[in-house]
């Protein structure tokens, strides 16, 4: 347990770091974000007779939203071997309370021995491997996400992990603005994904899908996105215990084949977060995500968050949870 926590300790410290070196090159990304924006597009409907320096003069004061000041930071950012780049949120919620529901755990001695109140916490770190994959804008990226349930404060059980998801993800992510139906697209992207919780028997849960989606910048306080997957097909299982075949069936008619999330900025240090899945069908099941993230320090934000529906973790795809939580993020979404 207590290697454990010092991993979690360490990679939070990194994290802190990171961010730190992010902010001291916020302005001079910003300004490069819009500078970059402006000539691109100025440069597609120049008619031949502007000079390069009148075109760059006309960008000075140009704004740039706040997905290409994130993409901008993260490529300056790679080009330091040494650097993490965030991928998700990264945040530690010491104090979450939720109904824990005893379904999946009916199996083991402990399942009926876990605490309503938990610690959850997320780390999600990504490696720019390529910024040009075969054309411009076409990047490929390695990316990896823990979410972890953890029964801290249960020490009659000696404070186990309950549950942990692993997603390790493949992205192919292509970084240039176009227009959908009159939409501002920002960013559109393909992932190979496999999600799992490491468990074995009963207990065990994992998925692979293919995943895309579609970033939209509707203003720079607003950014919006939709992605849809579809699920790798497994061989049903004959027994529940057996180590190959689908461990979550169904899992489609619980979390549906894609989500909707959008970020509202409502100053430069609070925000607004919000993702909803449904399964679009008569038996009518999904959930609700909600995030409230506002300034502590320079480099930590408090976050709030309140999650309502089915699969907040793999174990409980198949089962209706609420949680609320409270605590600190270190990197948000924008």
């Amino acid at each position: 347990m207590f290697r454990s926590c010092f991993t979690v300790l360490a990679v939070i410290s990194v994290l802190i770091i990171q961010s730190t070196c992010f902010a001291q090159d916020e302005d001079e990304i910003d300004r490069q974000a819009k500078l970059n924006e402006c000539l691109i597009n100025a440069i597609k409907i120049a008619d031949g007779t502007k000079t390069v320096d009148e075109i760059r003069n006309s960008c000075e004061h140009v704004e740039a939203n706040r997905v290409k000041k994130r993409v901008l930071l993260e490529k300056r950012a790679s080009s330091n071997p040494f650097a993490i780049l965030p991928h998700k949120p990264n945040y530690l919620l010491p104090l979450t309370v939720s109904a824990i529901r005893d379904e999946p755990y009916e199996t083991i001695p402990i399942g009926d021995l876990y605490h309503d109140v938990e610690t959850k916490f997320q780390v999600s770190l990504k490696y720019n491997a390529l910024d040009k994959f075969f054309f411009n804008d076409l990047g490929v990226q390695f990316a990896f996400t823990a979410t972890s349930w953890w029964q801290s404060y249960n020490g009659e059980i000696s404070a186990p992990f309950r549950e942990t998801n692993y997603e390790p993800e493949i992205i192919f992510n292509y970084n240039h603005s176009w227009k959908l139906l009159g939409l501002p697209v920002e960013q559109a992207y393909i992932s190979l994904n496999h999600q799992s919780n490491g468990q074995t028997g009963v207990l065990s849960r994992s998925w692979n899908r293919v995943i895309g989606g579609l970033v939209f910048a509707q203003t720079d306080d607003i950014t919006w996105g939709l992605r849809g997957w579809f699920r790798i097909p497994e061989k049903e299982k004959a027994d529940i215990s057996e180590p190959k075949g689908d461990d979550n069936p169904n899992i489609e008619k619980y979390i549906g084949y894609g989500e909707i999330g959008a970020v509202w900025v409502l100053s430069d240090d609070h925000t607004l977060d919000v993702q909803f899945r449904n399964n679009l069908r008569k038996n009518n099941k999904g959930s609700i995500q909600l995030g409230w993230s506002f300034p502590i320090n320079n480099h930590l934000l408090g976050y709030i968050e309140y999650f309502n529906g089915y699969g907040e973790s793999l174990i409980y795809y198949n089962q209706h949870t609420q949680r609320l939580g409270i605590g600190v993020k270190l990197t948000n979404w924008l």
